[in-house]
């Protein structure tokens, strides 16, 4: 099984991809808040797992334009359902209504700190 980390990072570029569209390599990163060398690593990583495709950009061929797979759609919907799992078993203890309020006062949260 592969670790946390890597889960998270490869959701977090393929959850970006699916939302942008295909992006530069540098422009994924800024988006994701992610180091340029953490960001090629795990392109690297998904790109020999057939999730994603860079190809040379038409207008600078020195950059490189990532793009979702079908593949690597799969992948982001296996990682999603697995999120959903987890997310289901923390919140157990939690009525509808609960869950509903909790998430309503986490959006307020990341509202207010992505400004």
């Amino acid at each position: 099984m592969l670790g946390s980390t890597v889960l998270r990072s490869d959701f977090a570029v393929l959850a970006g991809l699916e939302e942008f569209g295909p992006l530069s390599q540098a422009e994924l990163g800024r988006r994701l808040g992610m180091d340029r060398s953490d960001i090629v690593a795990v392109l690297d990583r998904l790109q020999a797992g057939e999730c994603v495709e860079r190809t040379a950009d038409s207008l600078d061929r020195r950059r490189k334009t990532v793009a979702l797979t079908d593949v690597g759609r799969s992948y982001l919907n296996d990682l999603d359902a697995q999120l959903g799992q987890v997310q289901d078993a923390l919140l157990e203890p939690l009525t509808a209504p609960e869950r509903a309020q909790l998430m309503a006062l986490l959006g307020q949260v990341l509202d207010k700190h992505s400004n």
